[in-house]
């Protein structure tokens, strides 16, 4: 874990001086980020599906959830971001879990700190974020495990409103409990990603990404938990201050011996409105955004 940090701290220093020598390319970036007000505040009401490694043989898990995210613009193109969600699932009722947990709701949060260096020129983008995960409820268990990753991520941003890039998560701390007489393991599933977002004049953005976990996985004696990533998130902007966000993505799973392909992938689709607040929209951008079950694969050692 060290490591990750010195990189993506050395990274940063490095990218910081290179990116005060470039000139301005797009303007409707210049504008957006030089905002009336140095605050972009934001508030999402989303519809999502979700199903992880946790949930094993059950199909997924549908709900809403709400997200606020905070972003405080500082000197030299920098920003610190703070953003958290909150989300209720399985409004129907959960036919995998014992009769006393049936008409339970699933609960499910996230909360991400990230430090940003965004430009509005060519140039390299920097950003690194920790993220938390907790639940209520959560996978066929019906536990409540909470666990943590950081997340950073590169991109060069070339003529044309493109950019190309790598992001990379790393799970931090593995959770522990016990359910059903089986001791149970949760982490994030360390993955790394090639991403290409562009960006449009109205100050919105579609980006795409595919890469793999890179980590032993807990449920297998050995390799990774899942095989390929293939992900997506956009924005798309309504009035000066609203707009539709959306994410997704999909994990395909191993196939291993003895061990069902069907009960491991993971997949996310998630779509809703954000406002933004303030005098002048910002540009909406995947820099830094709040985790969520795209950006956030959970991990396990048992399902069924």
């Amino acid at each position: 874990m060290a490591w990750f940090f010195a990189f993506l701290i050395s990274c940063y220093a490095c990218f910081a001086a290179a990116l005060e020598k470039t000139s301005c390319c797009f303007p409707q970036f210049e504008k957006s980020l030089s905002s009336s007000i140095p605050l972009e505040i934001d508030a999402t009401l989303a519809l999502e599906d979700f199903r992880s490694l946790p949930d094993g043989s059950w199909n997924g898990n549908w709900g809403a959830y709400g997200a606020m995210h905070l972003k405080v613009f500082l000197p030299r193109n920098v920003s610190i971001q703070l953003a958290g969600s909150y989300g209720l699932y399985d409004w129907a009722g959960r036919a995998f879990v014992s009769q006393s947990l049936a008409n339970s709701l699933q609960q499910q949060g996230f909360v991400t700190f990230a430090l940003t260096r965004q430009i509005s020129c060519t140039g390299l983008n920097v950003a690194i974020a920790y993220d938390w995960m907790f639940n209520k409820d959560f996978g066929l268990f019906s536990v409540n495990p909470c666990f943590d990753q950081i997340r950073g991520q590169v991109g060069y941003l070339i003529r044309g409103g493109n950019e190309l890039g790598i992001w990379a998560s790393y799970g931090i701390h593995e959770f522990h409990t016990r359910s059903q007489q089986l001791s149970l393991q949760f982490r994030g599933i360390s993955q790394v990603n090639l991403f290409w977002c562009h960006y449009f004049k109205n100050h919105g953005y579609g980006m795409l990404w595919a890469g793999m976990p890179y980590r032993q996985g807990l449920m297998y004696s050995s390799g990774r938990p899942g095989n390929f990533i293939f992900g997506l998130q956009f924005s798309l902007p309504v009035t000066q201050h609203l707009s539709i966000e959306g994410h997704g993505v999909y994990m395909s799973p191993r196939r291993v011996a003895g061990i069902q392909a069907v009960k491991n992938d993971a997949s996310n689709l998630s779509i809703g409105l954000t406002y933004s607040f303030g005098r002048t929209r910002i540009q909406r951008s995947p820099y830094m955004n709040l985790a969520n079950n795209s950006t956030f694969l959970a991990d396990t050692n048992h399902n069924f």
